[in-house]
């Protein structure tokens, strides 16, 4: 398994940094979040598409995904179809990137209609044709391993699979190993996380998620894919800094995983 982090965590930091500051903590890859010009974004041109692509390649860094807010849930066939059109542009941001992987949304309100499944269906075979897989994240209405299994086979597309947040599905009663029994053949990126008591979002390794367990069950069933820290710092400005959390999940994971 590797590491790589999402530059949710560093709002403050440009592309630069990121690839600077990824590389000297120690991470094999990153998480691109599409968010203008502070990190990527579907505006950015062919050649800065190819400076960024290169940058990240001089730093032995892999681009893992990037990380679209596209959503799919409803009927409405206008937002079907803005998301869709959005979807298209954040695939071709990710094949030129080099990202093997997409993320996107169900949505909150948990209404998969069969208008929502043809119009994914549709995105995720040009996403296929393209070299990119769109992986729903288990978040919001699609709450664990087994609704996420469901919907993947619902709609029935090799361009589409599943990215699991920990978080979420621990949250809804799941244990690591029912998530990877319902849904593991369909995992392809994790994104990790701890949490208090409260469950407020605190440094690796200092909450009550079973992050040990987790990893053990990936280990177990040989996930080879990255463990994503996923550090909520733009939504949550008092959390610490980047500087003071990516290293210590470096440093966290790497005793987990048998590394030191």
């Amino acid at each position: 398994m590797k590491l790589c982090f999402s530059t949710l965590g560093c709002p403050d930091w440009d592309i630069i940094q990121v690839a600077e500051k990824g590389a000297a903590y120690g991470f094999d890859g990153v998480e691109l979040r599409i968010s203008g010009n502070r990190h990527v974004d579907p505006a950015l041109t062919k050649d800065e598409r190819k400076k960024i692509k290169k940058m990240f390649a001089a730093h032995n860094l892999t681009i893992a995904i990037i990380s679209g807010y596209t959503l799919f849930c409803g009927d409405d066939e206008i937002l079907l179809k803005e998301n869709e059109e959005a979807l298209l542009k954040n695939i071709e941001l990710a094949a030129d990137l080099g990202a093997p992987y997409l993320r996107s949304f169900l949505g909150e309100n948990g209404c998969f209609t069969e208008a929502g499944v043809e119009t994914l269906r549709r995105a995720c075979a040009k996403a296929y044709e393209s070299g990119v897989t769109v992986l729903l994240e288990i978040h919001d209405a699609l709450k664990d391993g087994k609704m996420a299994a469901q919907l993947v086979r619902q709609v029935n597309s090799l361009g589409l699979a599943v990215l699991w947040d920990i978080h979420h599905s621990l949250n809804n009663k799941e244990a690591p190993e029912e998530t990877w029994r319902h849904a593991g053949k369909y995992i392809k990126h994790v994104h990790m996380k701890d949490a208090d008591a409260n469950d407020e979002i605190c440094l690796m390794g200092d909450g009550i998620l079973v992050v040990r367990d987790v990893v053990q069950t990936l280990s177990a069933n040989g996930f080879d894919g990255f463990l994503s820290f996923e550090w909520e710092k733009t939504w949550i400005p008092k959390l610490q800094e980047p500087e003071v959390a990516l290293p210590g999940y470096v440093a966290h994971m790497k005793k987990l995983m048998g590394e030191t």
